[in-house]
Protein backbone atom coordinates (compact mmCIF):
# COMPACT_ATOMS: atom_id res chain seq x y z
CA UNK A 1 0.00 0.00 0.00
CA UNK A 2 1.20 3.27 -0.89
CA UNK A 3 1.58 6.26 1.45
CA UNK A 4 -0.51 8.42 -0.86
CA UNK A 5 -4.20 6.23 -0.45
CA UNK A 6 -4.15 6.84 3.75
CA UNK A 7 -3.54 2.98 4.56
CA UNK A 8 -1.32 2.40 7.54
CA UNK A 9 1.99 1.24 6.14
CA UNK A 10 4.76 -0.38 8.25
CA UNK A 11 6.80 2.57 8.83
CA UNK A 12 3.57 4.59 9.84
CA UNK A 13 2.72 1.94 12.82
CA UNK A 14 6.27 1.53 13.93
CA UNK A 15 6.29 5.58 13.76
CA UNK A 16 3.24 5.58 15.93
CA UNK A 17 4.24 2.64 18.21
CA UNK A 18 7.45 4.11 18.80
CA UNK A 19 5.69 7.74 19.66
CA UNK A 20 3.08 5.94 22.03
CA UNK A 21 5.94 3.84 24.20
CA UNK A 22 8.11 7.49 24.14
CA UNK A 23 5.13 9.34 25.46
CA UNK A 24 4.30 6.73 27.93
CA UNK A 25 7.49 6.38 29.64
CA UNK A 26 7.85 10.38 30.18
CA UNK A 27 4.18 10.43 31.21
CA UNK A 28 4.73 7.96 33.62
CA UNK A 29 8.23 9.30 34.71
CA UNK A 30 7.41 12.86 35.13
CA UNK A 31 3.96 12.63 36.20
CA UNK A 32 4.78 12.37 40.30
CA UNK A 33 7.26 14.97 39.19
CA UNK A 34 4.69 17.85 38.58
CA UNK A 35 2.21 16.15 41.66
CA UNK A 36 4.92 16.40 44.36
CA UNK A 37 5.33 20.20 43.61
CA UNK A 38 1.63 20.59 43.60
CA UNK A 39 1.41 18.94 46.83
CA UNK A 40 4.58 20.98 48.28
CA UNK A 41 3.31 24.12 46.45
CA UNK A 42 6.71 24.87 44.54
CA UNK A 43 5.56 25.98 41.13
CA UNK A 44 9.56 25.86 40.22
CA UNK A 45 9.40 21.58 40.42
CA UNK A 46 5.85 21.19 38.92
CA UNK A 47 7.28 23.37 35.90
CA UNK A 48 10.23 21.85 35.48
CA UNK A 49 9.15 18.15 35.76
CA UNK A 50 6.83 19.80 32.76
CA UNK A 51 9.66 21.06 31.10
CA UNK A 52 12.16 18.24 31.43
CA UNK A 53 8.99 15.86 29.78
CA UNK A 54 9.04 18.28 26.81
CA UNK A 55 12.89 18.18 26.32
CA UNK A 56 13.17 14.60 26.31
CA UNK A 57 9.85 13.97 24.52
CA UNK A 58 11.47 16.79 22.07
CA UNK A 59 14.79 14.76 21.88
CA UNK A 60 13.64 11.49 21.70
CA UNK A 61 11.31 12.63 18.46
CA UNK A 62 14.05 14.29 17.07
CA UNK A 63 16.69 11.81 17.59
CA UNK A 64 14.19 9.28 15.57
CA UNK A 65 14.41 11.82 12.95
CA UNK A 66 17.85 11.69 12.42
CA UNK A 67 18.27 7.71 13.15
CA UNK A 68 14.94 6.29 12.00
CA UNK A 69 16.13 2.73 11.43
CA UNK A 70 17.37 2.83 15.00
CA UNK A 71 15.03 2.39 17.38
CA UNK A 72 16.66 1.00 19.68
CA UNK A 73 18.96 4.10 20.33
CA UNK A 74 15.47 6.37 21.18
CA UNK A 75 14.36 3.88 23.40
CA UNK A 76 17.59 3.51 25.67
CA UNK A 77 18.45 7.33 25.25
CA UNK A 78 14.53 8.00 26.53
CA UNK A 79 15.22 5.84 29.46
CA UNK A 80 18.64 7.06 30.03
CA UNK A 81 17.33 10.33 30.45
CA UNK A 82 13.95 9.84 31.87
CA UNK A 83 15.98 7.89 35.07
CA UNK A 84 18.47 10.41 35.14
CA UNK A 85 16.36 13.29 35.62
CA UNK A 86 14.09 11.18 37.78
CA UNK A 87 16.98 10.53 40.38
CA UNK A 88 17.64 14.49 40.15
CA UNK A 89 13.96 15.07 41.07
CA UNK A 90 13.89 12.63 43.78
CA UNK A 91 16.93 14.39 45.52
CA UNK A 92 15.66 17.40 45.26
CA UNK A 93 12.15 16.68 46.14
CA UNK A 94 11.35 13.44 48.41
CA UNK A 95 13.09 15.35 51.11
CA UNK A 96 10.33 17.97 50.96
CA UNK A 97 6.76 15.83 50.70
CA UNK A 98 4.92 16.07 54.02
CA UNK A 99 4.91 12.99 55.67
CA UNK A 100 0.95 12.85 56.13
CA UNK A 101 0.25 14.03 52.95
CA UNK A 102 2.34 12.27 50.42
CA UNK A 103 0.84 8.76 51.22
CA UNK A 104 3.76 7.22 49.70
CA UNK A 105 4.62 3.37 51.02
CA UNK A 106 8.29 3.79 51.52
CA UNK A 107 8.34 7.27 53.30
CA UNK A 108 9.99 10.56 52.65
CA UNK A 109 13.47 10.20 54.49
CA UNK A 110 16.72 9.68 53.28
CA UNK A 111 16.13 5.83 53.71
CA UNK A 112 13.27 6.02 51.25
CA UNK A 113 15.69 7.55 48.60
CA UNK A 114 17.86 4.89 49.52
CA UNK A 115 15.68 2.02 48.53
CA UNK A 116 14.63 3.79 45.26
CA UNK A 117 17.92 4.89 43.95
CA UNK A 118 18.95 1.53 42.74
CA UNK A 119 16.10 0.73 41.05
CA UNK A 120 16.43 4.86 39.11
CA UNK A 121 20.26 3.88 38.58
CA UNK A 122 19.33 0.21 37.29
CA UNK A 123 17.25 2.40 35.06
CA UNK A 124 19.86 4.63 33.85
CA UNK A 125 22.35 1.58 33.53
CA UNK A 126 20.24 -0.45 31.23
CA UNK A 127 19.46 2.77 29.33
CA UNK A 128 23.14 3.53 28.71
CA UNK A 129 23.85 -0.04 27.49
CA UNK A 130 21.16 -0.10 25.25
CA UNK A 131 22.45 3.24 23.92
CA UNK A 132 25.62 2.29 23.26
CA UNK A 133 24.55 -1.25 21.71
CA UNK A 134 22.66 0.46 18.84
CA UNK A 135 25.41 3.03 18.33
CA UNK A 136 27.76 0.26 18.34
CA UNK A 137 25.31 -1.68 15.66
CA UNK A 138 25.29 1.56 13.58
CA UNK A 139 29.18 1.41 13.73
CA UNK A 140 29.73 -1.70 12.92
CA UNK A 141 27.07 -2.22 9.76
Amino acid sequence: MTEGTGARTETSGARWGLVGGVAGGVLGGFTWGVVAGVLIRDSAVWLSAILAAIVVSWGAWRLYIRQPANVLLVVGWTVLMVCLLDLAFLAWVLPRLPADRAGLWLGTDRAAFAAVRPWALAGSIAGGLVTLWALWRRRSA
